[in-house]
C-alpha cells in the first residue's frame, strides 16, 4: 500500500502544532532507552530533533 503523505513531514507538522506530541515522543524515547531498546529510541529522537530544527511550516 502506498502512503499518500510523507511520514516525516507529518511528524514535523504535528510537533510544531502540538507541543504535547513532542513531549510524548520524548517520553517514549526515554521509556525505550530504559527498557533496553536504544535503537528504536534513537529513531524517535532523530525524528523529534529534525522536527524541532525545521522552521515552522
Amino acid at each position: 500500500m502506498t502512503l499518500t503523505r510523507d511520514f516525516k513531514q507529518t511528524v514535523v507538522e504535528r510537533v510544531q502544532r502540538e507541543p504535547a506530541f513532542a513531549a510524548a515522543l520524548l517520553s517514549e524515547a526515554e521509556s525505550l532507552f530504559s527498557s533496553g531498546d536504544p535503537a528504536t529510541a534513537r529513531v524517535i529522537l532523530r525524528d523529534l530533533v529534525n522536527a524541532i530544527a525545521r522552521p515552522p511550516v
